[in-house]
């Protein structure tokens, strides 16, 4: 077992992707992992671990590592097409606790 000062921090990222429609969660995910890889490569999307917690209406949760927030964050922001629309990702809110975004 992994004693609690060795295990990783983790952050929760909310946010919401505005497109004229709805995307489904294997769409969102694909959007998210492509852009996280192509802002930070293999090696940085490796040490962000980004995970898809949650997905509804457009908007989700997003789990990463706390050292790699940031450029998740920015990775997000630079999204300017989504399934070859315009569209964009916002990051509405970050947290450490999973009950505090909402």
């Amino acid at each position: 077992m992994v004693q609690p000062t060795m295990r990783e921090k983790r952050r929760y990222i909310y946010f919401k992707i505005e497109l004229g429609r709805n995307l489904t969660e294997t769409e969102a995910r694909d959007e998210i992992y492509r852009a996280i890889l192509s802002f930070a490569g293999e090696f940085g999307f490796s040490k962000a671990s980004p995970k898809l917690i949650e997905f509804r209406d457009n908007s989700g949760v997003l789990l990463c590592s706390n050292a790699e927030t940031q450029k998740v964050k920015a990775a997000l922001a630079l999204v300017g097409r989504i399934k070859g629309e315009e569209g964009c990702i916002r990051v509405l809110r970050v947290s450490g606790m999973m009950c505090k975004l909402r």
